[in-house]
């Protein structure tokens, strides 16, 4: 027997081309590619497995196993397939990372039960670290410069372009703009007016002005004796002279924050590594997996024949085993029986009636229940004389047929989504240069169209292209950083490769490349250049600032020119690489310095470390030196700190001045809270006095519940001034006793009120306690009046609790529920109004849950964000 077979061949035929596509396509993408279904990975390219540390695949593991949950959920609850977004997850050898994820869906058809996810992740750990790197610097300079008690100006053509808060305290000032373009020399003494000019123009040719101590006139007329250092910096990206002021009047001079120069030399090196990882990840790009997928066996043709009546009357072993019928018997059943579908059946009856031939695809129905596809042709037999005498019928099962084809179209869909969901570029150019694909990110990030890519060639879009009639061979497997030219004219940093296209001769016929956009990568390494200059010239430029290096063999390996002048000048030392720190040490208290000894140990082993110690001088002055030592460390090992010191003995004694003023304004602050609980006592007797003026039922309860709210306030202000910290309460602690003042005012005898709490020690500040009580107590008291209403008994519950970063406070009751149609926004009572102004005080979400009328239990639970207690 003899079966054309030549359908299936086409489909393996294709399957296998398709297969090989993505092959090519697996060899440089840079992505890992996982199969998702069910939160199961069904299937990864090798690039996931080495994204989080596997050799092989792994297959059948959870995704949460390497994503994060919560990331997870909220990447799951986007509704917009295909869109980017960070995510954090965990390598096997548990190290965290970060990842860049765009996730698709491939939707289930009526023929397969497939319903899988596809993400795709790009390792972006070390980007995520250099940006934090440089947003950290930058703080840390802004800082520095801010709360500097040395005041900094920036002048730009004689005038003021910039002060800092000490500039603006020197002059007596408290807003920038009013020195704004002022003259500086303006702000001179005349005497000194014409040295501080001269001093300018000096810096503008280049040299060097000395330190100088003048009179500087402020605009009451007040004079003030400062120190000027000035030296070239910029404003702007404009050459501007940086002019360092410090009051002489006190002496004092502290420095605010600590800088380490090497900081913007990591970044530069953290931009480098990840370049270089980038060329690693293009030489190691993983082969995609191979699909090996087998064509099911084809199964073989049933013959069968049918009476007049639609009864069989013979069939052969494949129609029996098909539809499971023992041979030779139910001979009486119908063919209705088989074909399950009815519009199906009148479609065969209707091309026999017609055409006596019916030949096309319909559902079989085995005497299980089973329902399969099959290909059938039947014709109508007739006898000697031409008439009809019943109709022969020959399938086939064409289930595996169906299943190949769904694969097929599935494995089109994947390769298809990788392609337009990637975010690396992705071409293909014929022989001549011109674009036979492109995929979105390709269209995305250089502006073309396809109408404008049609008379495109690579020349055009790759700058420097090889002008070579070769260009294809010479660009064959190339990895290299290229710049690409958009549809505006601007020129954007990629970096990629790309490999030839060969007919069946090895002839090239084309070019595939895939490039990854790094010009933000560019961008970014430029700034951090930019930074690294501004870092050094603020640090050139200040006074006063020691600053070395160690290494593990206790050996100086860099120091600035303050460490060098401090050493010669009071020490007659001379200040060398190389040169041990013991002896140095020495210098200071002799108890203390092995002490010392073992902080530096300390800080070498990664363990950053600052303290404060004396220095004796040769006149037997002791100074306090504040010391900073941090960790320098690289990829290999750590074998290096870096300290800063810089002279706090004035700081000392203002430090011991500003303890005491602080003790006395706690002094004052408790003795307000005491004060203000007082009045609002006194506010509440005054209220109590009224009521017996008041006939009026519904004022005097008015009145009772505006009692209530102050108690709840007053019971605030009383724990401050008993609290030794001054600056938040003991909110578990309040609730109990405002819960049961509550209790104890509104319960009645007919109905026996239980409170029950659960309360943690939250800590809140004045701002968030207030409106809190006030809103716990509106609730409490609005289920005492209203949720047990003809009942013997009831509970109320209070919990309140710090879940994550969020403050919790809910109030439950097993009363009689809110009434039908509650809506909390329409309520007409000054209750209901204050819960929801002060709910939106707190920025609060408010959830109210409630069965209804007449069932069990009302909830009202308020959340809001925990403020950070100073």
């Amino acid at each position: 027997q003899v079966r054309d077979v030549s359908e299936i061949i086409l489909y393996d035929s294709a399957i296998k081309e398709s297969e090989a596509r993505y092959r090519v396509l697996s060899q440089f993408a840079m992505e890992g590619i996982v199969f998702i279904s069910d939160g199961i990975i069904q299937d990864s390219n090798k690039q996931f497995a080495a994204i989080f540390g596997h050799d092989t695949a792994p297959i059948g593991v959870p995704i949460l196993d390497f994503i994060d949950e919560r990331d997870w959920q909220r990447l799951s609850a986007r509704r917009n397939w295909g869109v980017r977004c960070e995510l954090r997850g965990t390598t096997k050898q548990g190290r965290s990372i970060y990842l860049e994820a765009t996730r698709s869906e491939i939707k289930e058809t009526p023929n397969t039960k497939l319903n899988e996810q596809i993400l795709m992740v790009y390792d972006i750990t070390d980007r995520k670290r250099t940006e934090f790197d440089l947003l950290q610097t930058k703080e840390r300079f802004r800082m520095l410069v801010e709360s500097s008690p040395i005041g900094l100006f920036l002048v730009l053509d004689k005038k003021i372009k910039y002060t800092n808060a000490g500039g603006l305290e020197l002059l007596n000032e408290s807003v920038e703009d009013y020195i704004y373009d002022e003259v500086f020399t303006d702000f001179f003494h005349n005497n000194d007016k014409i040295i501080v000019k001269e001093d300018i123009e000096k810096i503008r040719k280049g040299e060097r002005p000395p330190y100088r101590e003048v009179i500087m006139v402020l605009r009451d007329g007040t004079e003030k004796e400062v120190g000027l250092r000035m030296s070239l910096s910029f404003h702007d990206r404009s050459p501007a002279i940086q002019i360092t002021v410090t009051d002489l009047s006190t002496r004092v001079q502290l420095v605010r924050e600590q800088m380490r120069a090497t900081l913007a030399e990591e970044s530069n090196i953290m931009f480098k590594e990840e370049i270089r990882k980038h060329k690693i990840t293009q030489q190691n790009l993983i082969k995609a997996e191979e699909f090996n997928r087998s064509i099911i066996e084809s199964s073989i043709d049933m013959i069968v024949a049918f009476d007049m009546q639609g009864y069989l009357q013979q069939y052969n072993h494949a129609f029996s085993v098909e539809f499971g019928i023992e041979p030779g018997k139910e001979k009486s059943i119908n063919y209705t029986m088989f074909i399950p579908k009815e519009d199906e059946i009148n479609g065969v009856v209707h091309a026999l009636q017609t055409r006596s031939y019916f030949s096309g695809e319909v559902h079989g129905k085995r005497l299980s229940g089973e329902v399969f596809s099959m290909f059938i042709s039947v014709a109508m037999m007739k006898d000697a004389s031409g008439e009809d005498i019943g109709a022969m019928a020959v399938g086939r099962d064409i289930t595996d047929l169906k299943i190949i084809e769904e694969e097929l179209k599935n494995s089109e869909e994947k390769h298809r989504d990788i392609l337009d969901n990637a975010t690396d570029i992705i071409f293909v150019v014929d022989s001549k240069g011109y674009f036979t694909y492109s995929n979105p990110s390709f269209h995305k990030k250089l502006g073309y169209t396809q109408k404008s890519l049609a008379n495109t060639t690579i020349k055009d879009v790759i700058k420097n292209f090889p002008s070579e009639k070769n260009w294809i061979n010479e660009l064959d497997g190339v990895q290299s950083e290229c710049v690409f030219i958009d549809s505006k004219g601007e020129e954007l940093s990629l970096i990629g490769g790309s490999s030839a296209q060969h007919d069946e001769n090895g002839k090239p016929i084309g070019m595939r490349g895939i490039y990854l956009d790094i010009t933000e990568m560019k961008h970014l390494e430029r700034d951090a250049k930019t930074q690294t200059a501004k870092l050094e010239s603020i640090f050139n430029s200040t006074q006063n600032l020691i600053m070395f290096t160690l290494n593990d063999e206790d050996e100086i390996t860099s120091f600035n020119d303050n460490f060098k002048r401090l050493m010669k000048g009071l020490f007659k030392i001379k200040a060398e690489l190389g040169m041990s720190l013991i002896p140095l040490l020495k210098l200071f208290r002799d108890e203390s310095y092995k002490s010392q000894v073992k902080l530096f140990n300390q800080a070498l082993k990664g363990k950053a470390n600052d303290f404060e110690l004396p220095l004796k001088y040769e006149s037997k002055e002791i100074r306090w030196y504040h010391i900073f030592l941090n960790p320098i460390s690289n990829e290999v090992k750590q074998n290096e700190i870096s300290c800063i010191a810089y002279d706090i003995s004035e700081r000392k004694a203002i430090d011991e001045r500003i303890r005491l003023a602080l003790k006395e304004k706690e002094v004052l602050l408790r003795e307000v809270h005491h004060r203000v609980k007082n009045n609002l006592q006194v506010i509440s007797s005054l209220m109590s006095l009224q009521k017996s003026f008041v006939d009026d039922p519904k004022l005097t309860h008015i009145l009772d519940e505006s009692q209530s709210r102050i108690a709840t306030m007053s019971y605030i202000h009383e724990s401050l001034y008993r609290n030794t910290d001054v600056s938040s309460i003991s909110f578990a602690e309040y609730l109990e006793r405002l819960s049961v003042n509550l209790i104890n005012s509104y319960s009645t005898p007919d109905c026996d009120v239980k409170l029950k709490t659960s309360l943690e020690d939250v800590f809140l500040t004045l701002d968030q306690a207030i409106p809190s009580g006030l809103i716990v107590n509106e609730l409490v008291s609005n289920a005492l009046k209203y949720a047990f209403i003809g009942k013997k008994e009831g509970a109320i519950v209070l919990r309140a609790a710090k879940v994550s970063d969020k403050i919790e406070i809910e109030v439950s009751d097993n009363g009689m529920g809110l009434p039908e149609n509650f809506e909390l926004n329409k309520g007409d009572t000054l209750g209901l109004y204050l819960i929801q102004a002060l709910a939106e005080q707190l920025n609060a979400e408010l959830v109210v849950k409630s069965t209804e009328q007449g069932e069990v239990g009302s909830s009202f639970l308020i959340r809001f964000d925990a403020q950070v207690l100073k």
